[in-house]
């Protein structure tokens, strides 16, 4: 799926880099722009309001793979990577959820995530499994938390899997509790770190929902859960859990030997085919020896993790430069590459506030004279979710004692300023 809302030149580069043929559209204006930018003719084929717009000759790239859809994820240099994930990839997770988390044909399922989001999946396919009713929240409701929340009242949705982001937007109306929303049954968080007082809030005040904690990335769906009912106490940190039915998890250190502190790699079912990239399908998972012995094709999530006493996985935070905002995850040098590449600049480095609880994005650009024409710039490359919070135009960039730009010093500096 395509967010029709980006930038043509953001879809071009996703389409050419994912090898499609063809787009499916009700939005053909948006397709066709993009398309232009592929040298291709804005020729379509209409049924009803779907436009099919051919983007690519019919030779190009090769998706006999088993697909069964990509999504788009932020790149490092600048060029989105589409991850390809197999029927076996969705519907092992799908699955999982509706047993696990017991969805029931009575249920009503509040399907507020974007199909470009990989929480949709939870909402179309396990609801699918469980015979449950899936409503669509209206996109122009994302907006106004408030109206959220009336919409969750007014269609008796018993359901809910959102990033805490919204949670915590909810919450801040006081316009839903559990008397307000008695149906609200299942809670499910995922997508970004879930702060304890706001697990402990909705315990509370939904004394008969039962609450999981879900993680894993595009590239793996969910991969591990935490599950509170009714009635759990919460501690300090609010953990990921344990892997999933069927999934592998091991915390690897530099070595690349088995650890209780380290970077976190997945094996089993649902890891993705790989990445299309140019149509070509490249593999980020390598050969890992799990704490049993056993050698598995395992993907390295990028994220560090701590197994507790419990034996269960407490997040740390990255291993790389990437951030979660809303549940994307977006890589820095995505945004960086995009101002090398519209701003007249002398140098620029992008970090993310440090404490900042969703992901706020600081750009420091070196030679630009005006903050807002770097930001309308870049809103013609980006999509909205990846623009950054604050420009700041400075005279020059500090740098380590390697010649380096320092993006410690800078992230501690966007912290101070932004205090």
């Amino acid at each position: 799926p395509l967010d029709p809302a980006d930038p043509p030149a953001r879809l071009a580069r996703t389409v050419r880099g994912s090898g499609l043929h063809f787009l499916a559209t009700t939005v053909p204006a948006r397709a066709t722009e993009a398309a232009a930018l592929l040298g291709r003719a804005a020729a379509g084929s209409e049924l009803d309001s779907l436009v099919l717009l051919p983007v690519a000759d019919e030779t190009a790239g090769d998706l006999a793979l088993d697909g069964g859809y990509i999504f788009s994820t932020s790149g490092s240099t600048g060029t989105p990577k589409g991850v390809l994930l197999s029927h076996e990839n969705v519907l092992h997770f799908a699955d999982w959820a509706a047993r696990t988390l017991g969805l029931r044909a009575q249920d009503r399922v509040g399907a507020q995530a974007a199909l470009t989001f990989d929480l949709s999946t939870f909402d179309l396919y396990s609801s699918a499994l469980a015979g449950a009713a899936v409503h669509l929240m209206p996109e122009r409701l994302t907006a106004f938390p408030a109206e959220v929340a009336g919409w969750l009242r007014e269609h008796e949705i018993s359901v809910l899997y959102a990033v805490p982001t919204l949670y915590r937007l909810l919450r801040k109306t006081g316009l839903l509790t559990g008397g307000s929303a008695p149906r609200l049954r299942l809670f499910a968080f995922a997508g970004e770190p879930l702060p304890p007082d706001l697990l402990a809030w909705y315990l509370a005040e939904f004394p008969g929902a039962s609450c999981h904690n879900l993680y894993g990335p595009t590239e793996t769906n969910v991969c591990t859960a935490a599950h509170f009912p009714p009635g759990s106490t919460v501690g300090a940190t609010v953990p990921i859990g344990r892997a999933v039915d069927g999934v592998h998890t091991v915390v690897l250190d530099p070595d690349g030997d088995p650890a209780r502190r380290g970077e976190l790699h997945v094996a089993g079912p649902t890891v993705l085919r790989g990445y299309l990239v140019d149509g070509q399908l490249r593999d980020p998972a390598r050969e890992v020896r799990f704490d049993d012995g056993v050698t598995r094709r395992a993907y390295p999530t990028g994220d560090l993790a701590e197994t507790d006493d419990d034996g269960r996985l407490l997040l740390l935070g990255r291993a790389d430069d990437q951030v979660k905002r809303r549940g994307h995850r977006i890589d820095l040098r995505d945004v960086e590459s995009a101002l090398r590449e519209t701003v007249a600049a002398e140098a620029c480095a992008v970090v993310a506030k440090r404490g900042a609880h969703e992901g706020e994005i600081w750009a420091y650009v070196v030679g630009a004279t005006n903050e807002r024409q770097v930001l309308t710039a870049l809103a013609g490359v980006l999509p909205r979710r990846m623009l950054p919070d604050r420009i700041v135009l400075t005279d020059r960039l500090p740098v380590s004692g390697h010649g380096k730009v320092d993006r410690r010093e800078l992230a501690e500096l966007a912290s101070t300023e932004g205090a």
